[in-house]
C-alpha cells in the first residue's frame, strides 16, 4: 500500500482535540512524562503506512506540548539495548528506557486492519505503558472504521479516500490519548449493543472493593484463519481491562518476556499449571487466556464479518478458574432497516463484544 501524502499528515497534526488543554493552562514536565512513541506494531498481515501513522501521533502530542523522545534517541536506545520486539515493554527495557532517557510512558499503536479497496477500511489500538518496575497498562482505546458505516441519505456520507478514513481515526485517538493526559481519566466510550454480550458465562469470582488486582492477559490461542487473530484478541482485552480502576494490566511485553524465561508453550492454550507459574513470575492475581475460532474481515462492499472465541479467568491464589465465557456475532446481528447496525469490521464488532464480557467479569453485570 503506498505511503500516505505529506499533506495528510501535516493536516492530522493541526487538528485540536476538543479536550484538550484548556485556556492558560499549560503542561509540565513534572505533570506530564517524557514519552517515547515506538514503531507501529502490523497485525493486519498487509502493507501499512506504519512511518506515517507513528508521525502523525508524534505530531500530535508534540503540539499540545507534550515532550517526546526523538527518532534519534529512540533508535539509538533500540540498538544499543539490541530491542528487537518493539510491540510490548518488558521490565528491563523500561528500566533502562526510565533510567537513561527519562522516559516516563510508552505509546503503541497496533493495526489489526487496513484496506484501500473502496470501502476503505481501518482498524487501531493504541496503549500507553508505563516504565515503572513492572510495566502495566495506564490507558488504552481502540477504533475500527469504514467507509460505508454512516452512508446517510443518497450516500452522501461514503468516505472513499483511504488518507480520510485513517486520518479520521488517528484524530479520535489520538484527541482520546490526549484528553487523558490532561484529566487523568479515559473518556468513556459509547455503550455496547447488548446483541454482543457472551452467550454462555461461567462466574464465580469475589472482588474486594477498594483493592487493586494485576492481570496479565495472554495471546489467545488461534483456531481461526485469520493471521494475528490471538493477538488482536488479547490486545482488545487489555484495552478494556485497563479501563477499570481495580485493575492493572501487565503489558505484553513483559508477558511475552516471562513466557520465554519460564519456557512455557501453550500448545492448544494454556493448562492451569503453567498459568500458575505465569502468575508467580508476574506477581498477578489472575491469568486470562483464550481461543479465537473465528476472526473475519472482508474487502469491498459486500461480505461477512464474523467473530468467535472464548475466554478463561484463572485466579492465582485459588488455582481455579473463576469465569469463563463463549462469545460469537456475525456482522448481521440485530441489523435494522437501511443497514443500521451492521459491522463493518470484526474489530467494530469484536471491541463490542470484549468490552461487554469485561464488564461482566470485573462487575458481574453489563
Amino acid at each position: 500500500m503506498p505511503g500516505l501524502p505529506r499533506s495528510l499528515v501535516i493536516a492530522a497534526a493541526f487538528v485540536v482535540a476538543s479536550a484538550a488543554v484548556g485556556a492558560g493552562q499549560a503542561w509540565t514536565s513534572e505533570r506530564i512524562p517524557t514519552l517515547a512513541v515506538f514503531p507501529v506494531e502490523n497485525l493486519s498481515g498487509r502493507g501499512i503506512p506504519a512511518d506515517e501513522i507513528r508521525q502523525v501521533m508524534v505530531e500530535r502530542l508534540v503540539s499540545q506540548g507534550v515532550t517526546v523522545l526523538s527518532d534519534e534517541a529512540l533508535d539509538d536506545f533500540m540498538k544499543r539495548h539490541r530491542v528487537r520486539y518493539a510491540a510490548g515493554v518488558d521490565a528491563a527495557t523500561a528500566a533502562s528506557l526510565r533510567e537513561e532517557t527519562g522516559v516516563g510512558g510508552v505509546v503503541i499503536a497496533s493495526v489489526g486492519l487496513s484496506s484501500d479497496t473502496a470501502p476503505p477500511k481501518i482498524s487501531l489500538t493504541v496503549r500507553l505503558i508505563s516504565t515503572g518496575d513492572v510495566p502495566v497498562v495506564v490507558w488504552a482505546d481502540d477504533a475500527g472504521l469504514s467507509g460505508d458505516d454512516a452512508p446517510g441519505l443518497l450516500d452522501l456520507g461514503l468516505v472513499d479516500d483511504y488518507a480520510v478514513l485513517l486520518a479520521r481515526a488517528l484524530d479520535g485517538l489520538a484527541d482520546s490519548l490526549l484528553a487523558y493526559l490532561t484529566t487523568g481519566q479515559a473518556k468513556a466510550g459509547p455503550r455496547p449493543a447488548s446483541k454482543f454480550r457472551p452467550k454462555v458465562v461461567y462466574r464465580n469470582l469475589a472482588l474486594e472493593s477498594g483493592r487493586t488486582y494485576s492481570v496479565a492477559v495472554l495471546p489467545f490461542f488461534n483456531l481461526s484463519g485469520r493471521r494475528n487473530a490471538g493477538e488482536l484478541l488479547a490486545g482488545l482485552f487489555m484495552r478494556h481491562l485497563s479501563a477499570f480502576d481495580g485493575f492493572r494490566v501487565v503489558d505484553t511485553g513483559e508477558v511475552r518476556q516471562q513466557l520465554l524465561e519460564a519456557r512455557v508453550i501453550m500448545d492448544g492454550g494454556i493448562s492451569l499449571s503453567d498459568a500458575e507459574r505465569v502468575a508467580t513470575v508476574l506477581d498477578a492475581d489472575f491469568v486470562l487466556a483464550g481461543r479465537v475460532l473465528a476472526y473475519q474481515d472482508y474487502d469491498g462492499p459486500e461480505g461477512q464479518t464474523r467473530a468467535d472465541f472464548s475466554t478463561i479467568l484463572i485466579e492465582r491464589q485459588s488455582g481455579r478458574v473463576v469465569w469463563s465465557s463463549h462469545s460469537y456475532n456475525d456482522g448481521q446481528d440485530g441489523v435494522r432497516f437501511f443497514g443500521r447496525g451492521r459491522s463493518a469490521t470484526a474489530h467494530r464488532m469484536a471491541t463490542q463484544m470484549v468490552g461487554l464480557a469485561t464488564a461482566m467479569i470485573v462487575n458481574g453485570r453489563e
